[in-house]
């Protein structure tokens, strides 16, 4: 028996930093392929583009809020992040991660950004958590300057 080619599906493979990337503690984390970064973007397109209220950010009651500051900060408000989001493109991606976070489940996809918000001058990197949830809302979770480096495997493309 000859074996002339073998197909692998490396989509369910999750990579673990040693060293996670808040020099804290392990990741275990994975790099989408590119096929499904896209696929992943058009589905949040769509539902932004199709449902009003299809955008949620949660307010953090237990910790500190950084997207709440930041919003306060710069001026970002629901529609002006909704704009943000409908631009992201698969250069912008960073990795995706299990939701740690018993109620929601699921994959967290991570994505950075250069904006320069509305009320302030310079150029800031923004770290963007965001989930699907019941398909039809985007749950924001982090929208704030980033605190460490964000990686972008595809940011040639």
């Amino acid at each position: 028996m000859s074996i002339d080619t073998i197909y692998i599906d490396l989509s369910p493979i999750w990579y673990i930093l040693e060293e996670g990337l808040d020099g804290r503690e392990s990741v275990l984390m994975r790099i989408a392929i590119e096929a499904e970064v896209e696929s992943f973007l058009s589905e949040v397109f769509s539902i932004l583009n199709k449902f009003p209220k299809g955008l949620y950010i949660p307010r953090r009651t237990n910790s500190e809020d950084k997207t709440l500051n930041f919003q306060i900060k710069t001026g970002l408000n629901h529609n002006l992040i909704r704009q943000e989001l409908l631009s992201l493109t698969i250069s912008n991606y960073s990795y995706t991660d299990r939701d740690r976070d018993l109620k929601r489940k699921g994959e967290l996809w991570l994505f950075g950004k250069l904006l320069s918000p509305p009320r302030i001058d310079e150029i800031t990197e923004v770290y963007i958590k965001l989930k699907i949830q019941q398909g039809r809302v985007i749950c924001l979770l982090s929208f704030h300057p980033s605190e460490y480096d964000v990686r972008y495997p595809y940011a040639g493309n």
